[in-house]
């Protein structure tokens, strides 16, 4: 049975240049799984912090805030799976081309969902507890405090993702100029 594109890829690499080799590509999957892992834990923590306010939750930006930071951690939570799943057997779940662009399409995609959620509840978080809205002054302190700590976790939510998007696009691009999603090998004289 002939080596599919990244088996080939793979072997060409492991004659080249041996074991360091398998050490980079290990070391990319964990970067992707750490960036994975922290937009899970900064988009569930906006959720989180989102839903506990009944009061903001009232208004339109914030519930689009908590639906685009829990759709992103439900998101986040299966690309780390995938990305636990990748540094540990070093294959994708779904065949590889069609794993890279769903990576790819659906960080920029999710990622900017998170970004257009929170720059909108930022906007409404400025008049949080100001003189000029009469939501803002039921709230309080507290609740202004939260509704501030669930914006700026939107925005790192978005900051992790794009991050991965950088790497998945790099992936990309590797994959459609030499096969597979790793660096073609160096050439050794």
């Amino acid at each position: 049975m002939p080596l599919q594109n990244s088996g080939r890829a793979l072997a060409l690499e492991a004659q080249h240049q041996g074991k360091p080799a398998a050490r980079r590509r290990r070391t990319g999957a964990l970067v992707l799984l750490v960036l994975r892992v922290a937009a899970l834990c900064a988009s569930a923590a906006a959720a989180a912090l989102a839903a506990t306010d009944g009061a903001a939750l009232r208004r339109a930006p914030f519930r689009f805030l908590l639906a685009a930071d829990a759709i992103v951690a439900v998101y986040s939570a299966f690309e780390a799976a995938a990305g636990a799943w990748e540094a540990a057997k070093g294959t994708t779940l779904l065949p590889e081309p069609m794993q890279l662009w769903f990576d790819f399409g659906h960080d920029q995609g999710f990622g900017y969902m998170a970004l257009a959620a929170a720059a909108v509840a930022a906007r409404d978080a400025a008049s949080c507890g100001g003189a000029g809205r009469e939501w803002g002054r039921s709230l309080g302190s507290a609740a202004c405090a939260r509704v501030d700590v669930a914006v700026g976790l939107g925005f790192a939510g978005f900051a992790f993702l794009a991050l991965a998007a950088l790497v998945t696009g790099f992936r990309v691009a590797c994959f459609l100029a030499t096969g597979s999603r790793f660096r073609p090998p160096s050439p050794s004289y």
